[in-house]
């Protein structure tokens, strides 16, 4: 792809109509942060012996580990608990992936912003394009073990389209929003790097959270990641997630949304002085 050929003028619109025209014109360059993302994956592993299979390697020692030390404590059988936490891990490393990597998807990208007048959101499209990549690989860990512990897809199961729209709608606002704070603030991306570190225990990953009541129940609910993760993987356990996680996440995506469109309205022209 000619690059200069499809120059982007990063100061022809400003507010939030800038910041529309910015996404829409990053959308539009499939082939540039596609094939970065992919490179990037590619570059990470380049001198290993198992190259990108470390993904589903990783994924998977995770996975038993857990499932072999928690299962007795879950109430579940080992079948069943070992996909609750496979799809439920999948779900929160993507999730928390995209804000990980929202605080750096300027700062890494710094060269790129000052040498180009590319639209800022295909840094955010790389990144989220190679977050899917690799939820893609998991899964590939993931749906044999459902086939394995007799699952048997439904009508439930479609559920799980609407969902991934969610995911998707959420990070981009996410990423384009942490990015421009963390390129201001440095400190914001270690910040939301512990806080991630911590919600891995207080999300109903390695424990369950039905059979839960009372102040433990309310606690869970409180974190908003419950419900992200629930309305994934509910359906894909033939269960029909409850009202109360889609009206929280779709409370969250409406708010996630308004704060990126209006950091963005203020904050986006002084991104390349803030790298």
């Amino acid at each position: 792809m000619n690059i200069q050929s499809r120059r982007y003028d990063l100061h022809a619109a400003s507010g939030v109509l800038g910041f529309v025209k910015d996404l829409w014109a990053g959308l539009a360059m499939v082939e540039l942060w596609r094939t970065f993302a992919w490179d990037e994956i590619q570059q990470r592993y380049r001198r290993s012996m198992l190259g990108v299979s470390w993904i589903i390697l990783s994924f998977l020692m995770f996975v038993g580990g857990v499932s072999f030390f928690f299962s007795a404590l879950s109430g579940r059988e080992l079948e069943s608990f070992i996909v609750y936490v496979a799809l439920g891990y999948a779900a929160f490393i993507f999730i928390s992936g995209n804000f990980i990597d929202g605080c750096q998807v300027f700062t890494s990208s710094h060269v790129w912003i000052k040498a180009l007048s590319l639209p800022y959101s295909v840094h955010v499209y790389r990144s989220l394009f190679r977050s899917l990549l690799i939820f893609a690989l998991q899964m590939v860990v993931v749906i044999p073990l459902m086939i394995w512990s007799g699952w048997v897809p439904g009508l439930l199961t479609l559920l799980v389209v609407p969902t991934l729209v969610l995911y998707v709608v959420n990070a981009v606002a996410v990423q384009y929003l942490l990015g421009l704070i963390s390129a201001r603030y440095e400190d914001v991306g270690h910040l939301v790097t512990s806080i991630t570190r911590l919600l891995i225990f207080v999300t109903p990953i390695l424990w369950v959270r039905e059979g839960l009541d009372g102040a433990r129940a309310f606690a869970a609910d409180l974190n908003p990641l419950t419900h992200y993760v629930e309305i994934f993987r509910a359906p894909l356990l033939g269960e029909m997630p409850r009202m109360t996680s889609w009206a929280v996440v779709i409370g969250v995506t409406f708010a996630i949304w308004l704060a990126a469109a209006l950091c963005a309205a203020v904050f986006r022209r002084r991104l390349p002085y803030w790298l």
